[in-house]
């Protein structure tokens, strides 16, 4: 994964059935097998887990997108800067992580999803739309077996204090505002 970095590029996000969306950010790192991407949070409506904000424009987000995974993970901030928690997409395993130096390869959302709090709480989402989208026939059963089946083991790693792990623990936006 050649090219200096930082740089900016787009991910490339798909939410089945066939909903593509391209969110700017800046590319902080590659390897074979992972990207940091920062990104800012836009949102047509504030995001709120438990009564709190935890996702509002202004706000930001450094995508931890991985090959070969079932998952991705977002650390998120608020506006100061602040550590909200962590947003976990389930999503279809990619064997290629950039398309050009622009874009990132297609990220498939599975509809399933994991907040942790930075205390290390954590809460299922979105199995409202999982369950709609299974019934549509949008995500075929063995995908969604399988992201079911991932998600758990997130969770149980999660409450075992296993994840994310350290280094998405400790990664900082690259600036702070002023």
């Amino acid at each position: 994964m050649r090219g200096r970095l930082p740089r900016p590029i787009r991910i490339v996000y798909k939410r089945l059935p066939n909903d593509i969306r391209e969110i700017p950010g800046v590319l902080r790192a590659a390897t074979s097998q992972r990207l940091v991407i920062e990104s800012p949070i836009v949102v047509s409506r504030p995001m709120r887990e438990s009564g709190k904000i935890v996702a509002d424009n202004g706000y930001l987000a450094i995508w931890f997108v991985y090959r070969n995974r079932w998952y991705d993970v977002g650390k998120f901030f608020d506006r100061a800067r602040n550590c909200v928690g962590y947003y976990c997409d389930m999503v279809k395993p990619t064997k290629q992580l950039l398309r050009g130096s622009s874009r990132t390869a297609i990220v498939t959302d599975l509809f399933l999803d994991l907040w942790i709090w930075p205390d290390g709480r954590y809460a299922v989402l979105d199995e409202d739309e999982f369950k709609h989208g299974l019934r549509r026939g949008q995500i075929p059963r063995s995908l969604a077996f399988e992201a079911q089946r991932q998600l758990a083991r997130l969770a149980k790693r999660t409450k075992a204090k296993r994840f994310p792990p350290a280094y998405v623990r400790r990664i900082e936006p690259l600036e702070r505002p002023r």
